[in-house]
């Protein structure tokens, strides 16, 4: 067995990337910073196509240069030079925007992620490599314990899953292939080759969680909390995730239960759902809020749990009500509960498309235009004066609120299209123009551990 200190082998490079297509079926992306871990993860990766007769020439390193610091252009430059050297493309991507005061850390996340989403939209390439370790593993467990997290929460990072972070709709799938990998291998891999790496003084700084996690290592390890022990306990808790996730699959497909309007709501059978386990029932419920409301991210379990204690638990009559959570609004009425997306507070943006353009519009629907199309169009909610244009075209439909925030296309003030209803301004615009609600399709996590290939996981134990 290596040491915690032993240089990565090549014979253990088929594990590490095990949870990736083989090289010849498509291109990736590597998310660089310059950091000990992501420079590693080039290195390795590198070695690993190599023993495959592939050329890095396909792939794509990309570093954010998020200017918070002066020395972070050479840092990118650096990786370049790298990247350059062992044969790979390099992109910077840099965030200009203002810096929040506060929150720092999850903003440039968000933006890193972003921006690295965009660019890889354009390029066709929906696999990016990110190069998070063991050690990453047992301080978000930590992280999340601490905040009274779930299952899910405790699961901490998993190997692969997608994320929606792209303009065009398309998930991008997020790899990490050294969550079996403590720091200090890479690190020894590394200095074994006489590669520098960068050390960025904000993993010293105590204002910030992990920060603080690092700091009393010693003595987690003391208690037999090492970071290989919990690692060991989020690997579990994945694949008690994946199961749980397989049994919420199978009830979002049982006939009754979930109905899905193209509008983008969703209308559940409340007695069905209360003969559903709790922890069924609050995945199941927390699916549908955070579609039917464009949400990124799970919608927080704090947050969920006692509006599921309302709708699921009570008798009919204690348990109706009306919430807001994650930009959905929720109904329980009798049999039913009503979730749609929350109208007033945070209005859908507006956008502008061409021929060829795909984006996912307000979280919620994806929305393509065929290549043909000629001039520009604007994608917006169908909003007041598009229900009143259809009221004069013929088309008398209540005006429910998941009517007007619907998308509608428009040529100036021409409403043109409202595909969700099937209303179109001229016939050959159907071909044309389309806006599909996403509904379910994703579930937060991409699929369990190792299903690609044997020995993509980190343990195997009981």
């Amino acid at each position: 067995m290596a040491g915690e200190r032993t240089p990565i082998r090549a014979d253990e490079l088929s594990r590490l990337f095990a949870h990736l297509p083989e090289p010849a079926e498509a291109s990736v992306a590597l998310a660089v910073s310059g950091g000990s871990d992501s420079m590693a993860m080039m290195v390795l990766f590198a070695d690993w196509l190599g023993r495959q007769g592939s050329d890095c020439g396909r792939h794509t390193v990309l570093t954010v240069d998020h200017h918070l610091r002066p020395q972070s252009g050479a840092e990118a430059r650096m990786v370049a030079e790298r990247a350059t050297a062992l044969g790979f493309r390099h992109v910077v991507l840099a965030w200009q925007d203002p810096k929040p005061s506060t929150g720092l850390q999850a903003a440039a996340r968000a933006a890193r992620y972003r921006l690295m989403g965009d660019y890889l939209a354009v390029q066709g390439v929906t696999t990016l490599l990110v190069a998070h370790t063991r050690d990453d593993q047992a301080e978000t467990l930590l992280m999340r314990l601490a905040r009274g997290s779930g299952l899910d929460g405790l699961a901490a990072i998993a190997p692969a899953r997608e994320a929606d972070v792209r303009q065009d709709g398309a998930p991008l799938e997020v790899v990490r292939p050294l969550l079996c990998v403590t720091k200090a291998r890479l690190q020894a891999t590394l200095q074994e080759r006489a590669i520098a790496w960068v050390e960025d003084p904000s993993n010293a700084e105590p204002a910030f969680e992990r920060t603080r996690w690092r700091a009393l290592r010693s003595d987690l390890e003391a208690l037999g909390l090492s970071n290989e022990t919990l690692a060991l306990s989020a690997h579990r808790l994945q694949r008690a995730r994946a199961a749980l996730e397989a049994m919420t699959d199978a009830q979002c497909s049982a006939p009754g239960l979930v109905h899905t309007h193209p509008l983008g709501a969703f209308r559940i059978d409340r007695q069905q759902l209360r003969r559903v386990p709790e922890e069924i029932a609050l995945r199941l419920v927390g699916r549908c809020i955070a579609a039917a409301g464009g949400a990124f991210e799970p919608v927080p379990l704090a947050a969920l749990e006692p509006v599921v204690a309302r709708v699921w638990g009570g008798g009919p009559g204690d348990a109706d009500g009306g919430w807001t959570l994650a930009r959905a609004q929720i109904k329980a009425r009798g049999k039913a509960i009503a979730i749609e997306r929350e109208p007033g507070r945070i209005p859908p943006a507006a956008a502008t498309v061409v021929g060829g353009a795909k984006l996912l519009w307000d979280g919620r629907f994806r929305v393509e235009i065929a290549p043909a199309f000629g001039g520009r169009l604007e994608v917006r909610a169908l909003g007041r004066a598009g229900h009143a244009e259809l009221k004069r075209r013929g088309r008398a439909i209540k005006a429910s609120s998941a009517l007007l925030l619907a998308p509608a296309f428009w040529r100036g003030d021409e409403l043109l299209a409202v595909p969700s209803i099937g209303f179109w301004a001229q016939q050959d615009l159907e071909r044309t123009i389309s806006a599909h609600f996403k509904g379910l399709r994703y579930n937060f996590v991409s699929r369990p551990p190792g299903v690609r290939r044997q020995g993509g996981s980190c343990q195997s134990g009981p």
